[in-house]
């Protein structure tokens, strides 16, 4: 995902047709999540369903490949993000069942995730100098393919009836309290993360930095997330869940920041990179609660809706508007100046997101108590 940047412009889009096709791909992820997420609840399948999405993407990949106009290239990205895009919470769905009320070792198992970007973005970051970015297609159609294979070793989903007719509340998703807040954060969350990584290789790029180097700051900032991962089952006792979130955030800013400032005599690298390892952590700070706090709130009977609708607030809402912005702000700002703004807006959203908590918390109280009454 960090270099297809570079693949589209190398395809002769600017900026803001790179923000466009950005904005695209997260809001197709909006249907994806509600069709695909309530597809996995009427059928009773998530599993299922999983293997189906990574079968698609191997064939849409490869249609990617070969597309080298913009319409061509926009309907590629967007079946892309339509397949992809709500797998990994199908994935947090059945992994939340396998772990019962044991939830602290949530965390640690989704350690997998960093790895495996991690991983990927090293290989990307050696390929590319040396046999272009179309190289990476057929990387990513091998392990698209190994998807396919691991989710058919997975069990699938247990403990509900398969009827033809099944039910799927998904009322429940519109009259909670606790629903304003997670996908309140995950929208906050989506316009972070992909106003500034979406454009990342890019931004480095302009900056005169090479792929290796870029790769570099991506690796420290996974190792930051998977340590984070790692420690999930010490660190929930200790924080409340929503002081993860609003910590996610603040670390995220850093990171950005260091963005801004890097290059700079003084801001040299180890600084850059202590910055990229503690603000890797934000997704582990940020998800792992999120995704705890769904699996408590709403039936298993719309858990799966529940889990992909995080992503049509992230990616759908949040990321397209993020992305979108970001684009059309590269074309008018000098670059720095845009990752300072994004750095303000992320540390407010931390801010906004515990003051959020508070409030929903509060009503939560009040609604209980009127009920008691």
């Amino acid at each position: 995902m960090p270099y297809l940047g570079l693949y589209f412009e190398m395809r002769g889009m600017n900026s803001v047709q790179i923000g466009m096709l950005n904005s695209l791909f997260y809001v197709v992820t909006i249907i994806s999540a509600m069709t695909i997420g309530y597809f996995a609840d009427k059928t009773r399948r998530p599993r299922l369903t999983v293997s189906i999405c990574f079968s698609c993407v191997v064939l849409v990949v490869l249609y990617m490949s070969r597309a080298t106009t913009l319409p061509h290239l926009a309907a590629a990205y967007a079946l892309y993000g339509y397949f992809v895009v709500s797998c990994c919470d199908l994935v947090d769905k059945l992994l939340l069942e396998q772990l019962g009320d044991d939830t602290r070792y949530f965390g640690l198992f989704r350690v997998g995730s960093p790895l495996g970007y991690s991983g990927g973005a090293i290989l990307a970051g050696a390929l590319i100098p040396r046999l272009g970015t179309t190289s990476l297609f057929p990387v990513c159609m091998l392990f698209a393919a190994l998807c396919v294979a691991m989710s058919l070793l997975m069990k699938e989903s247990s403990g509900m009836p398969r009827r033809k007719k099944a039910r799927v509340p998904v009322k429940q998703l519109f009259t909670n309290w606790q629903s304003a807040y997670i996908y309140g954060t995950m929208v906050l969350w989506g316009f972070s993360e992909a106003g500034a990584l979406s454009y990342l290789a890019v931004y480095m790029s302009d900056r005169g930095f090479s792929t290796e180097y870029t790769s570099v700051l991506i690796t420290i900032a996974i190792v930051g997330q998977t340590v984070a991962f790692s420690l999930m089952p010490a660190i929930q006792p200790v924080l409340h869940p929503k002081t993860m979130v609003m910590l996610g955030f603040l670390v995220f800013s850093g990171r950005i920041l260091s963005l801004a400032l890097v290059g700079m005599q003084q801001f040299p690298f180890l600084l850059v990179a202590v910055f990229h390892f503690v603000g890797g952590s934000a997704q582990a700070l940020i998800l792992t609660p999120i995704t705890l706090m769904i699996g408590r709130s709403f039936s298993r009977e719309v858990s799966s809706t529940a889990q992909t609708l995080k992503t049509v607030a992230s990616k759908g809402i949040g990321s397209s508007t993020g992305a979108f912005l970001y684009g059309w702000l590269y074309s008018q700002l000098p670059a720095r100046g845009v990752m300072l703004l994004f750095t303000c807006l992320i540390f407010g959203f931390g801010i906004l997101s515990r003051l959020g908590g508070m409030w929903v918390d509060a009503r939560t109280k009040a609604a209980a108590a009127q009920q008691g009454v």
